[in-house]
Parts: C-alpha cells; sequence; structure tokens
C-alpha cells in the first residue's frame, strides 16, 4: 500500500493514468478494434518525442536559462536535407544521414556562436535560429515530394513481437542517457 501511495505522490504518474484511460476508452468505443495499433503508431511516434527530450535535458542540465527552441526547424531542415540526399536510393541512406548529423551540427555550432560570440541568452538566440532555419527550410523544401529509400522505410517500420525497433532502440538510448548523468564525470558534474 505504501508502493502505490508513494507512486501517487510522483508528478509524472497522472500522465501515464491519463494515457492508460484514453488508450482504455478508444478500446470501450472501438470495441476492442485497433487497440494494438494504437499503442504501435505510439510507440512509433513517441521515439522523436524522447530523443529531443533527451537532448534538451542535457541542454537544460548544462545551465540556469539553457533551452534551445530550434530544435523543430533543426529537425525539420536535417530530415530534408536527408531525403534529398538519400533521394529515395538504399545505397544514399549513410550518406543522408551523415548530411543530417552535419546540418544539425552546423545549425548547433551557429546557435554556440549566437550564445558565445554575441553573449544572446540562449533562449533568444535559439528562438531566432529557429525562425532563419525555418525560413530556409521553407525555401528549400519548396515542393519536396521525395519519398525515402525502401530499406529506410523498412527499417522505420521494423517491429519485434509487434513492437517497433526504434523504440527500443529508444529505450537504450535512454537508458544510456541516464547511466552518463548518473555515473560518469560529466553527470555528477553538471547535476
Amino acid at each position: 500500500m505504501t508502493s502505490v501511495r508513494s507512486l501517487l505522490t510522483k508528478p509524472w504518474i497522472w500522465s501515464f493514468l491519463g494515457a492508460l484511460l484514453v488508450w482504455l476508452a478508444t478500446i470501450a468505443f472501438t470495441g476492442g478494434y485497433g487497440g494494438g495499433g494504437m499503442v504501435t503508431a505510439a510507440l512509433s511516434l513517441a521515439v522523436f518525442t524522447v530523443i529531443v527530450g533527451v537532448g534538451q535535458m542535457f541542454v537544460i542540465t548544462l545551465g540556469p536559462g539553457n533551452v534551445d527552441l530550434s530544435l523543430p526547424a533543426n529537425i525539420g531542415l536535417a530530415s530534408a536535407v536527408a531525403m534529398k540526399v538519400m533521394d529515395g536510393n538504399d545505397s544514399m541512406i549513410a550518406v543522408g544521414l551523415l548530411a543530417a548529423l552535419a546540418c544539425g551540427a552546423a545549425i548547433g555550432a551557429a546557435n554556440y556562436l549566437l550564445i558565445w560570440a554575441l553573449r544572446i541568452p540562449p533562449i533568444i538566440a535559439t528562438l531566432s535560429a529557429s525562425f532563419i532555419i525555418q525560413s530556409i527550410d521553407i525555401s528549400y523544401g519548396r515542393g519536396l515530394q521525395i519519398k525515402p529509400p525502401p530499406g529506410f522505410a523498412d527499417f522505420a517500420n521494423w517491429q519485434v513481437l509487434g513492437i517497433p525497433v526504434l523504440a527500443i532502440l529508444t529505450v537504450l538510448f535512454t537508458v544510456g542517457a541516464a547511466i552518463a548523468l548518473q555515473r560518469m564525470i560529466y553527470g555528477r558534474s553538471v547535476l
């Protein structure tokens, strides 16, 4: 009983219970159809949110006022660059992923320069950078309708026992981040 009581004092438990209630209501409303598909879809979509959330957590732990508001625009531009580089070819997947990482790193470096060289607060620098990145993305991606390479799409949709592999990899990534924060010198220095 005390474990249930202590669990109910955790602020995050209410979002889990709310999601569970919505899921149960959906199953009741649809007569039991689609419950598993909804969980699979939620796990697939949650991958991006979790990765961004873990990254943002690292940014925030580095100091007061640190937050990166350019992440959504960064993801949009990096994904457009990756898809354009891949151009639907399986042989270009690695190059496209490297292009996306390079795009993200360049945006991160530009944000760092805005904060360090111009002494702009991180929240302001990354918000203004976000508008610029979105403008570049709109210009670059205007009318961009490229399908991902079949191998890339297959990997993104790959499931083991109904669980998306990307969700499993994201759990492992999150565990690695937790270990880095709790067990490594870096984590102990920022927490």
